[in-house]
């Protein structure tokens, strides 16, 4: 019976020692639910208790057993998946900006013929008022 007693207890201390690496070594984006040193204080303070919610709740989801190890690639969507979509993909989108831009290229041509005519306008009644 100590001998089982005591092998439990070597295990509670390398799940412990484990997961205060593991906690450590994480990124802290990747930590769920609290923040990384409340979850190191959390697995120090309450050793058995910690390290079990820390698997549970607290790593990161689908991370390796090497502490800090990072998630695995996620896998990409098949076809029939939905995604979402930017309203840059669509079609009529695109339609809805070239339809704007074309119109304010017309406004600015426009704009631009009328201040040519007049400066044309300018120039020649300076013309008639310099050959009187």
């Amino acid at each position: 019976m100590i001998f089982f007693g005591g092998a439990f207890g070597l295990l509670l201390l390398a799940l412990w020692i484990y997961c205060i690496f593991d906690v450590i070594s994480t990124d802290e984006v990747l930590i769920q639910n609290l923040p990384k040193m409340v979850w190191l204080i959390l697995v120090i303070i309450l050793p058995s208790i910690g390290s079990i919610v820390w698997l549970v709740i607290g790593r990161p989801y689908g991370q390796g057993f090497r502490p800090g190890g990072a998630a695995p690639p996620r896998r990409p969507m098949s076809t029939h998946e939905h995604r979402a979509i930017g309203p840059e993909d669509s079609p009529r989108y695109i339609a809805e900006i070239e339809s704007a831009q074309a119109k304010r290229l017309k406004k600015w041509e426009d704009d631009l013929a009328k201040r040519e005519q007049e400066l044309r306008r300018q120039q020649e009644t300076g013309n008639d008022q310099n050959d009187q």
